[in-house]
């Protein structure tokens, strides 16, 4: 007899915490759903104007689509959202965006419970008895899951077999549908026998859009999203964030002080943190004597999300030196009004204009969140910074509706799988002195969430078998459809006027980067200018995204999904291009608890390099998921190399934790880990959640850097013309090896200097890179996926 054990764990997924039910058979995640309607008006009476709601004012915006050069928007027309699908279709059609917005009302109805990883996204959410009560409430369908377990098809598009018992598409064979040449030519392209082809699967290829322009900036592809899981899955040291060790890790003593609402002193966990910049070069501001950061702390397991203020002398990279100034907007603050991340610069008199996310949750526990600045002034009194006063606090923009969701229109069609974004905000300032904002959002009606995305050829980005593979798969599976319906996650930009210390938005954007179909989540984006080029990043989930399968086997090959994204431009608005092709910069190399597990990247620039990046981070240990004591804190530091031809390689640089400036004095050795060191004793056997996921963790190391100002280390790579020594065996003139005199012209040898990661693996524990022990991970992942795996989103703990 089968012996359950289930236990409940609780780990970080975007802004939220998700709430884990483990099992020997099964993994299984639920979620709690919201169900709100609302109706609200955004109106327009000018071709080249939006008017915007910022609930403190109305502002009228000029909105420019990025590129066009032309005023676009809703022109002469009323946007309204509703909570039918009636209004909010007719709302769509005088916005030229009809299919969107009454696809988006009607497939309310029709998403499965299981859109589970997409919840009202929270920076913090409660756990209580009624989380373990809803685990088993919604299920998404597992990773692997076979088309057999659900008496459905393989999606092989090679296979003419694929369709013969196709009954979820509809259990017949073509009789009467016909492909239209579009369909017809693209089916041909995969090399697809359209005979096999279901009259279902024919209706869907029909309806596919193959429009190739892009209708909302660069898009994040169903293709990019893969690439990205796969990267992550190969943990290439290129791209993995380095092993820190363990042992090295502290808590952070400033995160002990008093707590902005219960008003008494607590061990609080820190996580996503800023620095104040120079607007114009990004690096962290000088201000009289001292570097300053502003961090999201809150005691763990509450529902405690506000924004502290910390100071420690400039070029001081001792984690112990930190001081807290303490909460930016006081003590007796409550749940109900909570600040979240953003970011912050020096105003021309010396004093700090800060962008935060505010949050209300009034509104049944859902987080209404409004991008808002403030002005800073604060004062120093023999080496003790105080926060004097704290003026010109308001809501700078909360939507439009057109180019970026508003929380009405969330809460028109919400039924709990989808996710509502607004905040994040990084201030920058151009060449012009014009500054600018560049924030999480979701896309609006310009571009909107709706099952007519899944018909979008432009959203795959791959080549034709891809695309039609996805799509039948997509259609297959009800969580992965209902993901895809409602993703619709941007970063986005505006501009802002002439006034620093009272920011308003003057021009509105189309988003810089979208990702219909794909995500529902890209946070904490920043620009950083290197040269004469800008670069965008941004943190992501992969099970944020409607690509089950992905993001699963994510999971099960390491513990966790999180990620790194970057683009580069010429010009701060665009056209940005995916760096390392798909977009990958970084990815998770260990277990998501683990000491050392990291999130919420966020790149500084480095004084004196127009090459590199010093990416800061916090330890996920959020709620104490590594165990008791160990809380959540900064990271160490490590260099990013930007390499010219638009591809990147994570450095062995590490600093101190808590280190925001790179100089001669910030590296630290003793940071750097290996596989073994990277967990606490213990850590790697203990019998948590993501043992039952597998880790299947493979060895890597960050790469040395490329320093153009010492070109000996460059050269040793080539010096290994050792490996032409292979080319011995054409001396043997043996005639039963000339097939394989060419593997000596594959001296891949010569090139793995280049590959440090490869370097030193001979240091690194061979612990999970055994093939026959992934194999049979991996038909334990089968087998366990086909009991049920899911997840489930939760609002975001402290």
């Amino acid at each position: 007899m089968l012996e359950r054990k289930e236990h409940k764990k609780m780990y970080k997924s975007g802004k939220n915490w998700a709430v884990v039910t483990l099992s020997t058979a099964a993994l299984v995640f639920g979620a709690t759903t919201v169900n709100a309607s609302a109706d609200t008006n955004i109106e327009n009476n000018d071709s080249s104007t939006v008017q915007v709601t910022t609930g403190d004012n109305d502002i009228a915006v000029k909105s420019v689509t990025l590129g066009s050069g032309q005023v676009s928007a809703a022109s002469d027309t009323t946007i309204r959202t509703s909570a039918n699908a009636n209004s909010a279709s007719s709302a769509a059609n005088t916005q030229n965006s009809n299919s969107q917005v009454a696809s988006s009302a009607a497939i309310t109805s029709s998403t499965s419970s299981a859109a589970s990883s997409n919840n009202t996204d929270s920076k913090a959410a409660q756990e209580n008895t009624n989380t373990a009560k809803n685990d088993d409430t919604q299920k998404a369908a597992p990773a692997n899951e076979s088309s057999e377990a659900k008496n459905e098809p393989a999606v092989n598009v090679n296979d003419s077999s694929a369709a013969k018992n196709d009954d979820q598409q509809s259990g017949k064979k073509n009789t009467t549908a016909k492909l239209n040449k579009d369909a017809e030519n693209v089916v041909k392209k995969a090399g697809i026998d359209p005979n096999s082809l279901t009259d279902d699967r024919i209706k869907a290829l029909n309806k596919m859009n193959f429009s190739k322009a892009a209708k909302s900036g660069t898009q994040m592809t169903y293709n990019d999203f893969q690439k990205i899981a796969d990267t992550l899955i190969k943990q290439d040291g290129r791209y993995t964030v380095p092993f820190f060790k363990a042992s090295e890790i502290k808590n952070m003593p400033a995160a002990t002080t008093k707590d902005a609402q219960t008003n008494t002193i607590e061990p609080l966990d820190v996580w996503d943190s800023w620095p104040v910049q120079d607007v114009r070069t990004g690096q962290v501001a000088n201000w009289n004597g001292y570097q300053l950061v502003i961090a999201m702390m809150g005691i763990p397991n509450q529902n405690d999300n506000h924004i502290y203020l910390l100071y420690n002398k400039y070029g001081d990279n001792e984690l112990s030196h930190w001081k807290n100034v303490g909460p930016i907007f006081g003590y007796n603050s409550t749940a109900v009004s909570q600040e979240w991340s953003g970011s912050a610069v020096l105003n021309s008199d010396n004093s700090i204009q800060l962008f935060y996310t505010r949050v209300d949750t009034s509104d049944n526990n859902t987080n209404h969140q409004k991008i808002a600045s403030a002005t800073l002034y604060l004062t120093d009194n023999n080496g003790n910074v105080s926060l004097a006063q704290v003026a010109n606090d308001h809501i700078v923009f909360e939507g439009d509706g057109y180019y970026y969701q508003t929380y009405d229109q969330w809460k028109a069609t919400n039924k709990g799988a989808d996710n509502i974004a607004m905040r994040d905000a990084h201030v920058i300032e151009d060449d012009n002195g014009d500054r600018y904002l560049v924030f999480e959002a979701s896309t609006g009606l310009e571009n909107y969430q709706g099952e007519d995305q899944i018909y979008n050829w432009l959203n795959y980005g791959g080549d034709d078998a891809f695309n039609i593979k996805s799509l039948f798969r997509i259609l297959s599976n009800d969580d992965i459809k209902s993901r895809a319906t409602w993703a619709n996650a941007a970063i986005g930009i505006l501009k802002l006027n002439k006034d620093e210390k009272n920011p308003k938005v003057a021009e509105l954007y189309s988003p810089l980067i979208s990702a219909p179909m794909v995500s529902d989540e890209i946070e904490r984006p920043n620009v950083v200018k290197l040269g004469n080029k800008y670069y965008l990043f941004a943190a992501t989930r992969l099970n944020r995204g409607s690509n089950d399968d992905a993001w699963m086997n994510a999971n099960y090959a390491v513990g966790d999904n999180v990620a790194m994204v970057g683009y580069v431009a010429d010009s701060l608005t665009g056209s940005y291009k995916p760096l390392n092709d798909s977009g990958v910069v970084l990815t998770a190399s260990v277990p998501a608890n683990w000491r050392t597990a990291t999130y919420s990247y966020y790149a500084v620039p480095v004084a004196g390099k127009d090459d590199q990046v010093l990416v800061t981070s916090y330890m996920t240990n959020r709620n104490g998921v590594a165990g008791k004591g160990m809380d959540s804190t900064w990271a160490p530091s490590f260099l990013l190399q930007i390499n010219p031809d638009n591809t990147t390689t994570a450095l062995a640089k590490m600093t101190n934790q808590g280190d925001w400036i790179w100089d001669d004095s910030s590296e630290n050795l003793d940071m750097i880990g290996d596989l073994d060191s990277a967990a606490l004793p213990g850590e790697r056997d203990k019998p948590v959640d993501w043992d039952l996921i597998g880790y299947g963790l493979k060895p890597h190391d960050p790469a040395t850097p490329n320093d153009p100002e010492t070109p000996t280390t460059p050269e040793t790579p080539e010096t290994p013309n050792t490996p032409k020594t292979p080319k011995t065996p054409e001396n043997p003139g043996t005639p039963q090896t000339p097939n394989t005199p060419n593997t000596p012209e594959i001296p891949l040898t010569p090139e793995t200097p280049k590959q440090p990661e490869t370097q030193t693996n001979n240091r690194l524990p061979q612990t999970g890179n055994n093939a026959n022990k992934a194999m049979i991970g991996l038909g334990m992942g089968t087998l366990l996926s086909m009991f049920g795996l899911a997840e489930i989103n939760k609002r975001r703990f402290n």
